[in-house]
């Protein structure tokens, strides 16, 4: 049999590397219940532990025997402090009545984390995700600047030192947005092609520009929302779009309103999302790019739900997938 460690260590690695063969290995050792998996759910207990909470959160969803694990799930919620982990342990413990004796298991120090808190680790969160978007951008700047400079081409050494000041500033008011603007989280009637074709060309701005095209965009289709959560969510797709693509960027979305709600069907010109991940991309941390990285699709997901949306891949071509979105129209 392994040494005690080596389940903890093998699903830690694969967390990162391989979600979807972590949870193959996870669901093994439950199945098993051996030794080995009472003591990695004992290291679970342990601060810093998320990325393994969720993993296990989101492998038990669904799991016949989950019932011998909810005592874990029901801790776990009580302290953890990463939203995206809270909720794939919300989603496991769906159905589970609290009043089933389950309570009496959790130590109780107190009340939960309260609105307050919640609220701030939500902001604090997607303003990290933001700077270390505008990172980027400063980022790419610099390094064009450096071949620009070395072929001394002097006029596009201009614009580029021009890109890379407005990239600064924009950072900077990534960090002031919070205090200085509360109408960026007020809620409004937003006509949303309109805020769209907006947003591209404050990102062209900022990054590059994109090639936006619209379909179906009648004037009335409006949703009640902000900026903050819009931002969010089109911010993410435009950056993993562009990421994808690099140059010659070209975003389309077509615009279905179905009854009270409005269908995005948004696609670009990369290679779209494999089928393979067309279960795990809004349920854990994924990206191509580094292990750093990959929260953007799961803050896209949340913002959706905020606004009473909800969001999946749909088949746009046999094995590649793309994103769908439902928002419910503001019919005032």
């Amino acid at each position: 049999m392994p040494a005690p460690d080596d389940l903890y260590e093998r699903l830690r690695r694969l967390a990162v590397e391989d979600p979807r063969e972590a949870k193959r290995v996870f669901l093994a050792a439950f199945e098993s219940d051996s030794r080995e998996l009472h003591e990695f759910l004992a290291k679970l207990e342990r601060p810093n532990e998320g990325r393994l909470r969720q993993v296990v959160a989101n492998a038990i969803r669904t799991h016949p025997e989950k019932a011998r694990i909810v005592p874990e799930l029901f801790r776990w919620r009580e302290t953890e402090t990463d939203e995206f982990t809270r909720r794939a342990i919300e989603g496991a413990l769906a159905g589970v009545d609290p009043a089933a004796g389950w309570a009496r298991k959790i130590p109780r120090g107190g009340a939960g984390p309260s609105e307050v808190a919640d609220i701030y680790r939500y902001v604090a969160s997607r303003l990290r995700h933001r700077l270390r978007n505008t990172m980027l951008s400063v980022q790419a700047q610099a390094n064009r600047l450096k071949r620009l400079m070395a072929a001394d081409i002097s006029g596009d050494v201009q614009t580029v030192v021009g890109k890379l000041s407005d990239a600064m500033i924009a950072m900077g008011r990534e960090l002031e947005a919070t205090d200085v603007d509360p109408e960026y989280f007020q809620q409004r009637f937003i006509v949303l092609p309109d805020w769209l074709r907006q947003m591209n060309v404050r990102y062209a701005a900022q990054y590059d520009t994109i090639n936006l095209r619209l379909s179906n965009d009648e004037q009335s289709i409006r949703v009640f929302a902000n900026d903050y959560l819009l931002e969010t969510i089109f911010w993410n797709i435009w950056l993993n779009a562009h990421q994808a693509t690099g140059a010659n960027c070209e975003i389309i979305i077509d615009f279905n309103v179905k009854g009270k709600q409005v269908e995005l069907r948004v696609s670009d010109n990369g290679d779209g999302f494999s089928a393979e991940l067309r279960d795990i991309v809004f349920q854990q941390v994924y990206s191509t790019k580094s292990r750093s990285r990959g929260r953007g699709l799961l803050e896209i997901q949340d913002a959706v739900e905020r606004l009473g949306g909800y969001i999946q891949l749909f088949e746009a071509k046999p094995s590649k997938y793309r994103i769908l979105i439902l928002l419910p129209l503001a019919l005032q």
